[in-house]
C-alpha cells in the first residue's frame, strides 16, 4: 500500500500547545481590569467543564494557566490623585486640532476600541506624568506631534 494513503495523524495524540507568553514587570490593572481577569477564568473554568475532546481540553488548560498566573499576579492600581496622567486616569488630549480621550490601563484591560489604553503603550509613556495644561512632544511620530493635556480625572 502508497504511504499516500496511510493517516499517520490517527494515533499521534492530542495537540500539545506552546505556552501563552507572559510578560515581564508587574500585572498592573485596575478592579475592573482584574474583575474581568476572574470572569475570563470563570468562562473556561465553564469550557474546560464542556470540552469534549483533549484538543479542546489542551486549549482551556493552556489559557486556563495563563489567566491563572495573571491574577495571581496581579496589583490593583487606584489612582490616588490625578494632578498628572498615570494608571488608571482618564486623559483627555488635544492632538491634531481634535479632543481625545483615554483610558491608562493594564495590558489585560486595554481596549482601543474602547479608547482605553496599555500604560506601557507608546502614546501612554508619552503622556505619563503630564499635567493639565501642559504640552508634551511625541517624537516617535513624522514630523512629531504635539500633545496637549487638557483634562485628567480618576476612572
Amino acid at each position: 500500500m502508497s504511504r499516500a494513503f496511510i493517516n499517520e495523524d490517527a494515533n499521534a495524540g492530542p495537540e500539545i500547545l506552546p505556552e501563552l507568553e507572559l510578560g515581564d514587570g508587574p500585572t498592573l490593572v485596575t478592579q475592573r481590569g482584574f474583575d474581568r481577569i476572574a470572569e475570563k477564568l470563570a468562562a473556561l473554568e465553564a469550557e474546560f467543564a464542556a470540552a469534549r475532546d483533549d484538543d479542546a481540553r489542551n486549549r482551556v488548560s493552556r489559557d486556563l494557566r495563563y489567566w491563572s498566573v495573571r491574577k495571581a499576579s496581579a496589583q490593583i492600581v487606584e489612582a490616588q490623585n490625578c494632578d498628572c496622567a498615570g494608571f488608571g486616569c482618564r486623559v483627555t488630549l488635544l492632538r491634531n486640532g481634535r479632543r481625545q480621550t483615554l483610558e491608562i490601563v493594564g495590558e489585560d484591560e486595554a481596549d482601543p476600541a474602547q479608547a482605553r489604553i496599555n500604560w506601557r503603550a507608546p502614546l501612554a509613556t508619552v503622556i505619563l506624568g503630564a499635567k493639565v495644561g501642559e504640552i508634551v512632544a511625541w517624537d516617535a511620530r513624522t514630523p512629531p506631534e504635539e500633545i496637549e493635556i487638557l483634562a485628567i480625572e480618576r476612572i
